[in-house]
């Protein structure tokens, strides 16, 4: 397995982060919290949250000529303009939708509609906004649809396993950036290059949701059409989705204002708060970038902190993997199996996959939960984890999921919680 980087956050810069976050230590009761559940939503920036509330109360139209109104304008130009530089997006088109999963949905089915009776590549690990929109869409349109099996060690789908499946009628790829429930991260521009060598004009679309927020994305080097991003996964609030698209993808047929312009996707009047509030995310990613250098080019400090919360993020998953001097990591403990990792190497998220010997997953979630930890079971009888354990050989995992702003000492504390799960009994049913 490739070394990993273990570069953790000065302690300064870490204890300055933290204080940005509601609800790090504590539940919204007061109660002392570990919240290991950022793949299901993510701790929230108070800057983020302020924004929302700021933008939310002004009552004014920004489509106005009054001082507010272009102040409001202001604000919805900088967000777009802040989404674009965190993607590296160049030229295309910016997105939006009440959730990423409806802005895929939208996507895929205008690709899927572009040409008929052709075939429609995805991989078995997509989330199912992306999945269940290329198999709509093939069903919609007369295409085959194929999709990319896993490889079960690592939870990541292998290129080759894409490539052998398309050919000059692939009307589109499907592939997602990271998986949030195998914590596999696929390299969009290695993957993309090699799709567009067997089919240059095949579209590219690529789920963000989960990568995003731990690494940085770039668009424009990849060379791909299509790409969704979830704020509420990345420290902001729910209500949208953004989505890069190509000028390719823009340009086609689609639900639009027939008086717009044709590479118009917003439907309707843009939400200003979402904006202002993505901004305030990018400013926090930048105040990152500017601790570690003193370049002041936004799209420079955005890169530089995103590739420092990727490097923090690989330290905490080495310390939950391998412990510390004075307490056990994962890996060395007794009834605990660590999923996916050893065949990833540095191809992984911050997402441990766990089961144990001695219970169910749902059962190890909820001893977590008595110590003041937050977890999940992702598990095969839910429609969201169900097609993606099945293609890994699994029924269930235990999903572990901090982010950059968690400690050293956060991690310790849930490796005690977690050695003393692994060496519990579970009471048996009829001595319930």
């Amino acid at each position: 397995m490739k070394q990993r980087n273990t570069e953790l956050f000065p302690h300064d810069l870490a204890e300055q982060l933290a204080s940005q976050f509601h609800f790090l230590n504590e539940d919204p009761y007061g109660n002392p919290r570990l919240f290991f559940e950022n793949s299901g939503g993510s701790l929230r920036l108070k800057a983020a949250v302020e924004a929302q509330t700021r933008l939310s109360a002004l009552p004014d139209c920004p489509e106005r000529t009054h001082d507010i109104a272009l102040g409001i304008r202001d604000e919805i130009n900088k967000g777009e303009k802040d989404i674009r530089l965190f993607l590296n997006a160049k030229s295309g088109t910016i997105a939006s939708s009440f959730t990423a999963s409806k802005i895929m949905f939208d996507i895929v089915s205008v690709l899927g509609a572009s040409i008929k009776n052709r075939n429609i590549v995805t991989t078995a690990v997509e989330h199912p906004s992306s999945y269940d929109a290329c198999k709509f869409a093939s069903e919609a349109n007369g295409h085959e649809l194929r999709v990319a099996a896993a490889d079960p060690k690592s939870g990541s789908i292998p290129l080759a396993n894409i490539l052998e499946l398309v050919d000059d009628k692939t009307v589109l790829v499907s592939v997602i950036m990271t998986s949030n429930i195998t914590g596999a991260v696929h390299d969009i521009g290695t993957y993309a290059a090699a799709i567009r060598g067997k089919n240059p004009d095949t579209f590219i679309v690529v789920d963000a949701v989960q990568g995003a927020p731990h690494g940085p994305v770039d668009v424009d080097s990849w060379g791909i059409d299509a790409l969704n991003i979830a704020p509420y996964k990345m420290f902001g609030n729910r209500g949208v989705g953004f989505a890069f698209l190509s000028d390719r993808v823009a340009s086609l047929p689609h639900h639009r204002l027939l008086a717009s312009p044709k590479n118009n996707w917003d439907v309707g009047s843009p939400t200003p708060a979402h904006y202002a509030s993505f901004s305030a995310i990018i400013d926090y990613i930048c105040d990152i970038g500017r601790y570690f250098t003193e370049n002041e080019d936004r799209r420079s400090l955005i890169a530089e902190g995103m590739q420092r919360i990727h490097l923090q993020e690989q330290a905490l998953l080495h310390r939950l993997l391998h412990g510390s001097a004075n307490q056990p990591g994962t890996k060395q403990m007794e009834n605990v199996t660590v999923h996916f990792e050893e065949a990833n190497g540095v191809n992984q998220d911050l997402i441990l996959a766990l089961t144990f010997n001695n219970m169910s997953c749902a059962e190890a979630v909820d001893r977590y939960g008595k110590h003041g930890v937050l977890v999940y079971a992702r598990e095969s009888s839910s429609h969201y984890s169900k097609r993606i354990l099945e293609a890994v050989n699994l029924d269930a995992i235990v999903r572990v999921s901090p982010i950059h702003c968690h400690t050293t000492e956060d991690v310790d504390r849930f490796l005690e919680v977690t050695q003393i799960i692994a060496e519990s009994h579970v009471v048996s049913e009829a001595g319930r």
